[in-house]
């Protein structure tokens, strides 16, 4: 299974990242603000692989987190893992390349993971006919039980009314004696209410003979009277449960909101109450799942009752129509079954494995993993694939040669990764040795112990006495390349800004360290640097920001690289920073005009118009910070005597500027040569030279309603002018804009710039 994308839902602040693909080549690099929910996204990642949050995930509303991770699966794989899947769900599994988990948190914070995607729609499907049938089952049900009431109070009325009658056909002369007169046959009595009330014996017989029939139809509902009052007691149940549920979630719910920066974990046997709580909640979620399943089998065996079946015909028949109905497996099963294969998720720890000064054999052998350095112990041993079996040479010569050479070759593969040298040659040397304690050492004397020594030309330091920097690359590629060897899991290393403490240059040696491991590890990573992000594989980048970047409370989203214009300029940062100087090795000329222009972006616009229109005169752009540092720029190139000339557009702050520059830096020079050039028309900014059409098509690649100048668009909707005009000089640069592609309005205004540029000697 390989991590294809991602969703995270409410946690911390992010409400919903929506689904985002990482990049198709292992490498993926998060960009953003400080508290813009980076590392939001990897926690988020992290704990859907572990389970584990606590109450300071959760956000202000304290909905519960959900995450979810779609893998790419090989076509006919999930059928091989999927024992007996019944014909649909085998069909469907057949041809799915892929498999979506979810993970989702409780009241109590205990989690359960779930098949999500097509697999669990096809499910949901199943169960909510299922959901079908039992609710036209329990109205039949309850049409049966109200029948069945109204014969009951039908049979009452008839018995009150047969009461009543009774009553008045007793002659009053007999009333308040005995059960018949001395010396009268009761045949005399009867024939006498006969011939005196013969309408009240008619109705007499006719109730008689509607309750025989009323009776009857009971006695053959007797069996849905009973599925009926069973039916009921179980609702009330059901009902209870899910009232005593509501209310200690109520409770979770207050200890969620008293203990929003919980660091501890979730048990916490120091309050009995809370203790308490949590076992009573998941007791009763148990207790409800039982008895929903037992509701849901009464109804269905409560159908057949209706239907005329026999008890135990009916019970017979439950298992009959479960089985038609709902697939054995749900997507808790399925979820469980495949989240067995899913890679294992580890969030780099910056200093949770530095190598240590020294580490004894037993404490390696037996799996010892408290003791300090423990686990980058262990990573060396696996980059240099030693087992304990190398230590037990019996020729200490040998071992010792075998060693060296194993010190040899760490280093020269560090090496290949490590380009830092302590002066202009002088390379670290990583090596280790196996020696034993000495007698002062007590019991541990003569026992086996491994020494490591980071060494240079200079001197040989333990690691604790090298720079942090080393350290923790150190850590950082003996973390990365052991976790590459291990083949019998794949892995998502989730890093959190990489390098930090490391100069430009070594941060670019951990995207070569990256760039080694990403066929067997996929990596995500966070990152404020530009050195850590590569300006040609845009697609490995999402940038996250807030909502509202003028406040923290507003929520978290993420932009994929098809989206990175719309990103906030202070997002953008490292992606604008990577060009550092754009004018790369130009820098200054002294055989042609060198032209300064208000900012990075114009510098951008203009040598893109050089090339679309093949101009070959000698002009160096040169990029101001802004306006305001024209002057200082200007005072270099006077004392370097090197010709040069500004370029101010038609706003506010250049044609101050304009004037500034004409007033108290210099005014035309001795040839009469114009130096404050100031570009003709109403061009606002550089971005202006462009049609409004050629604007939304080669800066903007979108389709919007523009009616006010480009300039004032992209200050209106803050958007990265920088990164938009420096994408826009890479497609040019590419061949991918051509002079071709433009309108006649942008055309002439390329021409305008032209002749400008060829009036410059």
């Amino acid at each position: 299974m390989k991590l294809n994308a991602f969703r995270i839902k409410n946690f911390r602040s992010i409400v919903d990242t929506g689904w985002q693909n990482i990049s198709p080549d292992n490498i993926t690099c998060l960009i953003g603000q400080n508290e813009s929910g980076k590392t939001s996204v990897l926690e988020g990642l992290k704990v859907f692989y572990s389970g584990i949050i606590s109450e300071d995930v959760l956000r202000s509303d304290l909905s519960l987190p959900e995450v979810s991770c779609r893998f790419t699966v090989p076509e006919g794989w999930l059928i091989r893992i999927t024992e007996n899947p019944g014909t649909e769900l085998k069909e469907l599994l057949s041809g799915l390349t892929h498999v979506e988990l979810t993970r989702s948190w409780i009241a109590d914070l205990s989690s359960v993971i779930n098949v999500s995607g097509e697999i669990r729609e096809y499910l949901d499907s199943l169960e909510d006919a299922w959901r079908i049938y039992l609710n036209d089952v329990t109205l039949k049900l309850d049409e049966e039980i109200t029948i069945v009431r109204d014969l009951e109070r039908t049979f009452s009325k008839l018995i009150e009314e047969e009461t009543d009658i009774r009553s008045k056909l007793i002659p009053p002369e007999t009333k308040g004696f005995g059960f018949h007169l001395f010396g009268k046959k009761a045949a005399d009595t009867e024939t006498h209410k006969n011939a005196q009330f013969p309408g009240l014996i008619n109705r007499l017989n006719e109730l008689k003979k509607q309750k025989e029939e009323i009776n009857l139809v009971l006695l053959k509902k007797q069996e849905v009277k009973r599925a009926g009052e069973k039916w009921k007691k179980l609702e009330d149940k059901c009902t209870l449960i899910d009232n005593h549920l509501q209310e200690l979630s109520l409770k979770l719910e207050e200890r969620h909101q008293r203990l929003t920066l919980l660091m501890r974990p979730i048990e916490d046997d120091t309050d009995a109450e809370w203790k308490e709580v949590l076992y009573d909640y998941r007791k009763t979620l148990v207790d409800r799942e039982l008895r929903i399943t037992e509701l849901d089998s009464h109804i269905a065996f409560s159908g057949y009752i209706i239907d005329g079946f026999s008890e135990e015909e009916a019970e017979n028949k439950v298992s009959e129509v479960i089985q038609s109905y709902k697939s054995h497996y749900n997507s808790a099963f399925l979820g469980k079954k495949y989240f067995e294969y899913c890679p294992v998720f580890e969030l780099f720890e910056d200093f949770g494995s530095l190598l240590p000064n020294r580490i004894d054999m037993e404490d390696i052998i037996s799996g010892n993993e408290n003791v300090e350095g423990y686990k980058a112990a262990r990573n060396f041993l696996s980059l240099a694939q030693l087992d304990y079996t190398f230590f037990q040479q019996p020729s200490s010569r040998i071992l010792k040669q075998k060693i060296e050479n194993l010190n040899h070759t760490l280093t020269a593969n560090f090496h290949d990764f490590w380009q830092q040298s302590i002066g202009r040659n002088n390379k670290i040397h990583i090596q280790f040795e196996l020696d034993h304690y000495n007698s002062s050492y007590g019991v541990k004397a003569g026992k086996p112990y491994l020494e490591f020594w980071i060494k240079d030309e200079g001197e040989r330091l333990y690691p604790k006495q090298r720079s942090r920097g080393v350290r923790w690359f150190l850590s950082f590629y003996m973390e990365l390349k052991a976790s590459a060897n291990i083949t019998d899991r794949q892995m998502v290393l989730l890093v959190d800004e990489p390098g930090v403490s490391l100069h430009a240059r070594a941060q670019e040696d951990v995207l070569k360290v990256f760039e080694d491991i990403k066929d067997k590890i996929q990596v995500i990573y966070t990152t404020h640097s530009p050195h850590l992000v590569e300006i040609n594989k845009l697609h490995r980048v999402l940038a996250v920001q807030r909502d509202d970047v003028e406040s923290m409370r507003s929520t978290s989203r993420i932009l994929d690289p098809l989206q990175l214009s719309s990103a906030s300029p202070d997002t953008l940062t490292p992606l604008q920073s990577i060009l550092g100087n754009p004018m790369g090795n130009e820098a200054f000329t002294s055989i042609g005009v060198n032209l300064i222009v208000n900012d990075t972006g114009s510098f951008y616009m203009l040598n893109a118009i050089i090339l679309l229109m093949g101009f070959k005169g000698k002009v160096c752009v040169i990029p101001s910070t802004n306006v305001s540092s024209i002057p200082l720029l200007c005072n270099i190139l006077m004392g370097w005597g090197m010709d040069f000339a500004v370029l101010l557009f038609e706003n506010e702050s250049e044609i101050q500027m304009s004037d500034l520059l004409k007033s108290s830096v210099f005014r035309t020079d001795n040839n009469k040569k114009e130096i404050v050039i100031k570009m003709p028309g109403a061009f606002l900014n550089s971005e202006d030279i462009l049609s409004t059409l050629d604007f939304k098509n080669h800066l903007l690649q979108t389709r919007e309603g523009i009616t006010v100048p480009n300039s004032v668009y992209i200050r209106q909707k803050e958007l990265p002018r920088n990164f938009l005009l420096s994408r826009f000089l890479s497609n040019v640069k590419a061949g991918k804009i051509k002079a071709s592609d433009f309108d006649e309005e942008s055309l002439e205004n390329f021409k305008v710039i032209t002749d400008l540029l060829a009036g410059l000697k």
